[in-house]
């Protein structure tokens, strides 16, 4: 009977359900007070109350059976029935798929993907806190002896905290999976187009083959932009389509997604240093290092510092360009533990790496 009155409120609680309105990607529009962050669908608030009581409901009625039935019933719904509708309207109603080729999906599109990603997230973080305050406790020893006095026959204390775990880690491992085919699938549609236009304008007109008289000039210039104007363009373009996209998504959500979207740059990025073979002297490479720097730095802004590390191979290309011949001499003739000893770094260029890399200079 718990398991027929589960399904049909979650079946009724998605008939009901609401997405927040007014959402907007526009970093010009405020969003809307009336929508408070995480923005998720209403049945994840309506499908966890109900999990919430059923639980409590059944684990208080002292019976091993009734939590051996409940409980796993609970999670089969939760995995099939609710995971399934988020995820057929993913799939069906919000997939953010341009109706031109070369265009972007539809505003409206992208947000109710988001949203869905959301509702994932915040549902499986409801679960684990249901489970943690029925619990109680933070050790699985302490908590079995929680549930002593209501199950106090053998094992059954272990037997429904391990039934609980069992409903929240396999409710999370398949949340987990779609979040992650989710952001692929804005890494593919969303991110990446909105990135290539980016770095194409960050690189326009920059030229890495810089005489001494232009040098002097940029330096006497105070006034002048030019020093930094690729890392300029790069967070202005970089910040118009990442942050639209953050104020939406839940902070976990975000975080795997910026991960992701920093990866396909830095990929991007080291193709285009490799790009410069030839068109890059001395002087240009100390600007080139520059512009590396700044558009890093403006990537991984509010980010965590291990996102710095998806930047290794490109920071450490415009390093060797950048070294003096005594310098690459001594590094040249190491290798393994000795050159990271000698260096101070973990090396993610192979020797044959490094001499290509070096050769990008023009003598």
């Amino acid at each position: 009977m718990s398991t027929f009155f589960f399904r049909r409120s979650v079946e009724k609680s998605f008939q009901l359900d609401e997405s927040p309105t007014n959402l907007t990607l526009n970093p010009s529009k405020a969003l809307p007070a009336s929508a408070q962050p995480p923005f998720i669908t209403s049945a994840v608030d309506d499908v966890m109350y109900i999990v919430n009581q059923v639980l409590q409901r059944t684990l208080n009625t002292g019976q091993k059976t009734v939590v051996a039935s409940v409980v796993p019933s609970i999670g089969r719904v939760l995995g099939s029935d609710f995971f399934g509708m988020v995820q057929r309207r993913m799939r069906d109603e919000c997939y953010p798929k341009a109706a031109i080729q070369g265009a972007l999906p539809p505003e409206n599109i992208i947000i109710a993907f988001l949203v869905l990603m959301n509702s994932l997230d915040v549902a499986t973080d409801y679960l684990k806190r249901i489970i943690r305050s029925s619990i109680g406790t933070s050790t699985a020893e302490d908590a079995a002896n929680a549930f002593a006095d209501k199950y106090p026959f053998g094992n059954e204390a272990t037997f429904v905290l391990k039934a609980l775990k069992n409903m929240e880690t396999g409710f999370e491992a398949k949340t987990s999976e779609l979040i992650g085919e989710a952001v692929e699938v804005m890494l593919k549609q969303v991110m990446r187009p909105r990135l290539r236009p980016v770095l194409i304008e960050t690189f326009r007109d920059v030229d890495y083959l810089v005489s001494s008289e232009e040098d002097n000039h940029a330096q006497d210039d105070n006034d002048s932009s030019d020093a930094d104007i690729v890392s300029k363009r790069f967070e202005r373009g970089w910040n118009a389509f990442t942050l639209p996209v953050k104020r939406i998504l839940s902070p976990a959500n975000y975080d795997k997604l910026l991960t992701s979207t920093v990866g396909y740059l830095a990929r991007t990025l080291e193709k285009r240093i490799w790009s410069y073979y030839g068109r890059v002297n001395a002087l240009g490479a100390v600007r080139l290092e520059r512009d590396i720097s700044g558009i890093v730095a403006a990537a991984v802004k509010g980010g965590r510092y291990e996102l710095r590390d998806a930047f290794a191979r490109c920071t450490q290309l415009v390093l060797v360009v950048n070294m003096e011949d005594d310098e690459w001499d001594e590094i040249n003739q190491l290798d393994g533990r000795e050159l990271e000893k000698a260096s101070g770094m973990a090396w993610k260029l192979d020797d044959g790496e490094r001499k290509r890399a070096r050769a990008l200079l023009r003598q």
